[in-house]
């Protein structure tokens, strides 16, 4: 864990710093965690009442936006819950809804061969 609070200092890579948000919650750490979340908290990408987040300001990939999304909310979720976040987490929610599949499912991250 003492490596990993040592990369908090550089934030530039939206899906580890996802990530980092994430562990440090599982990990209970929430003096950390809240570093992470806050960088989250400035590059969020938001639109009417949608809240989500991307690689790059011009990245384009829907399947890496919801897996960076994903994380954000799950180290949201994993941690108390004010009602300030509760209604933080519904626009994440509201976002992900919308990038469902017509069978309820998301586009893969994952590389087929």
């Amino acid at each position: 864990m003492s490596c990993l609070r040592e990369s908090t200092s550089d934030l530039s890579n939206t899906y580890t710093t996802a990530l980092l948000a994430y562990v440090f919650t599982l990990a209970g750490d929430m003096e950390t965690h809240t570093h992470p979340l806050q960088h989250l908290d400035k590059v969020a990408l938001q639109e009417g009442g949608f809240l989500h987040w991307s690689q790059t300001a011009t990245e384009t990939s829907a399947s890496l936006s919801v897996e960076i999304s994903c994380y954000v909310l799950l180290a949201e979720l994993s941690a108390s819950l004010s009602p300030e976040d509760l209604g933080y987490t519904v626009h994440i929610v509201r976002w992900l809804t919308g990038q469902q599949n017509s069978y309820g499912g998301f586009s893969s991250t994952q590389l087929e061969e």
